[in-house]
């Protein structure tokens, strides 16, 4: 039988005790006083003192990398698919994970080698990745990674059986299934244009563009397969734009725009009377508008203005019509990520390069949900309204110059 420490050391005292003379006593005490102890070189006198060993237990090392809002660090990744509810997703530790919204649930979805745009499509059941890779989840369908580079890409609707995409240089525009290899060219009949942002339409029947045409910018429409083009908006006055997004009602094009290298601006167009652009948003001189994602109703949007990414802020227009900070309190930059229901925002805060922490913000009361921090990039497979809103008949083809 294994004895402690403490019984061992006991032991060898009381071996010891029979060959050490007891001593003698003290005068006036039990005896004769007892010589002082021998202080031969190399021969340490005995200790009187008690005899503690205690067991050294090291504090535990805080994780090191990408963690979930208690603290704790992501666990190890076992694929599985998510449940309807984990909207949230992002990528981290070379994974792609969902989860909900209020970080109940957490699931790790699959490998990911190139995130590219990371885009989910409007299901939330296949989500595009680089090299126009696609991986399905939940029955979705998945397409092989090629070496076609792109510069921007949009998912058909209302399902997303195909990309939209422009190649780098952005002259000309493609289509490709997802569930074929061939590759169909679907730029509009437009000289000499550089295609900068898309939008499709939820009909899934047109495709909004921003381009350029020598030194003047424009937004366009066209029918999904690139015919019968129609101008909305042109510049008068050196006017760019940047990105657009349909509204879900169909009707309504939300687009941003910088006049005179000022300042950037959010428009609001009725793509049925193009006579005017209502400014939803107007920035500080020097800040931009860089990303619109449209809201899951008519009348709310979010989007993100900065000057360098070093000062994003995220914003957004709730039905009521009120324009508000999504993090008034914050001091770090933080970007509009999506939105995952009509009221909730997911939002990522961190630096330009650096990792990013993640959390959901209800606009009605003001809550926000920690979620996770040290991911890469994220985005929500929140699925679209559903029937989608039809194409106007009365759709305006030659619309009207702003700025």
């Amino acid at each position: 039988m294994r004895r402690s420490v403490a019984a061992a050391f006991a032991s060898v005292v009381f071996a010891l005790s029979g060959c050490i003379p007891a001593p003698s006593g003290t005068p006036g005490d039990n005896g004769p006083a007892s010589p002082p102890p021998s202080k031969e070189p190399g021969i340490a006198s005995p200790s009187t003192a008690a005899v503690s060993i205690e067991p050294t237990i090291a504090a535990p090392s805080p994780p090191t990398g990408p963690t979930l809002a208690s603290g704790e660090a992501l666990p190890v990744c076992t694929p599985t698919e998510p449940e309807a509810s984990d909207t949230v997703t992002f990528i981290a530790s070379g994974n792609a994970w969902a989860m909900s919204p209020d970080g109940d649930h957490l699931t790790c979805l699959f490998p990911v080698e190139n995130p590219g745009p990371f885009q989910w499509g409007p299901l939330g059941d296949r989500v595009l990745l680089g090299g126009l890779e696609v991986k399905g989840v939940a029955d979705g369908p998945s397409h092989a990674v090629s070496d076609q580079k792109v510069a921007a890409t949009e998912w058909s609707r209302p399902t997303g059986k195909s990309i939209v995409f422009a190649p780098p240089d952005g002259h000309s525009l493609a289509k490709v299934l997802v569930t074929g290899t061939t590759t169909q060219d679907v730029t509009p009949p437009l000289l000499e244009s550089t295609f900068r942002s898309l939008s499709y339409h939820p009909s899934g029947e047109a495709i909004a563009f921003a381009m350029q045409q020598g030194d003047s910018q424009s937004i366009w429409m066209a029918s999904n397969t690139g015919k019968n083009p129609g101008r909305l908006v042109f510049s008068e006055q050196g006017t760019t734009f940047g990105a657009i997004g349909f509204e879900a009602d169909g009707k309504h094009l939300l687009y941003a725009a910088v006049l005179a290298k000022t300042h950037g601006l959010l428009f609001r167009i009725d793509i049925t009377d193009t006579s005017k652009a209502p400014v939803v948003w107007a920035a500080p001189e020097g800040r931009t508008i860089v990303d619109i994602r449209p809201g899951l109703g008519n009348g709310s949007a979010a989007w993100t203005t900065e000057t360098t990414c070093a000062d994003s802020i995220a914003m957004a227009q709730i039905r009521n019509g009120d324009v508000v900070r999504v993090l008034p309190d914050s001091s770090e930059p933080h970007r509009a990520v999506g939105w995952l229901s009509a009221t909730q925002l997911l939002v990522a805060s961190g630096g330009c390069d650096g990792p990013l922490t993640l959390a959901s913000v209800d606009l009605s009361s003001g809550g926000v949900v920690p979620l996770a921090s040290g991911v890469s990039v994220a985005a929500v497979r929140t699925p679209v309204a559903t029937p989608p809103a039809p194409l106007p008949k009365l759709t305006a083809t030659e619309g009207s110059g702003f700025g």
